[in-house]
């Protein structure tokens, strides 16, 4: 299992190297790529740093390199291991099973099937053929264009609110938006709201209720920052 995991990412652990994997990466459009130049001119470096616990970017790539490659590279990441005895004491016996589970951000034009059907190919390709996977959740990647009607309204309401909003391709969550922005639909889809919160996904994830800050909305008013953005939508 371990020569396996190995085989999956460049020797540095910085690149996918499951054949097939990229082939059909859409790069950024000229419109993605000026998004982000400007949020690298206008957020700033040092708070992302400070944020992610890093001192640097991988092969000390600058800001703005950083940014456009968060969104438009996927990612190979090892989420976990699980094999043989790993209680006190020691125990003379070989492991009948070795567990890893793996996450693969994707970005447009790849697919869910697609990155699952590359993923045991490579395996095989490599004599590991015998390796049971299984894709227990996921979906394929979902974009929207900064000009669709879904993020101009979402703009509109953040500038009522004196708000100057900074957008980007994507980020590095996922979530199921393709539903919405693959066919037959292709409708845009994006997240929004006013108000202030942190610490997605752990223990001490959280989100501001009442606020002392006239500045920084409370939980109604976040709320209502959706009423406000049906009324945009239905202008």
């Amino acid at each position: 299992m371990v020569q396996a995991l190995n085989t999956l990412v460049s020797a540095d652990g910085n690149e996918p190297a499951i054949e097939g994997l990229t082939k059909n990466v859409r790069p950024l459009t000229t419109q993605e790529k000026a998004m982000v130049q400007t949020a690298a001119n206008r957020l700033k470096e040092e708070d992302a740093k400070k944020l992610m616990g890093v001192k640097k970017w991988v092969r000390d790539l600058s800001w703005e390199q950083s940014l456009q490659r968060m969104s438009d590279t996927p990612t190979v990441n090892i989420e976990g291991i699980i094999g043989g005895y790993t209680g006190p004491g020691g125990k003379t016996i070989l492991p009948h099973q070795a567990i890893a589970k793996l996450d693969l951000r994707l970005v447009p034009n790849q697919t869910a099937e697609g990155a699952l059907a590359a993923l045991k190919a490579h395996l095989a390709k490599h004599g590991f053929g015998d390796i049971d996977v299984k894709m227990t959740g996921g979906y394929d990647p979902t974009t929207t264009p900064a000009d669709s009607p879904t993020i101009k309204a979402e703009e509109a309401v953040y500038e009522e609110h004196g708000i100057d909003s900074v957008l980007l391709p994507r980020l590095g969550g996922s979530w199921p938006g393709y539903v919405f922005t693959n066919p037959p639909l292709s409708l845009g889809a994006g997240h929004f709201g006013l108000g202030h919160g942190s610490g997605a996904h752990a223990p001490d994830e959280y989100y501001l209720i009442e606020s002392s800050n006239p500045k920084i909305a409370g939980f109604d008013d976040a709320v209502m920052s959706y009423v406000e953005y049906l009324y945009q939508v239905a202008k």
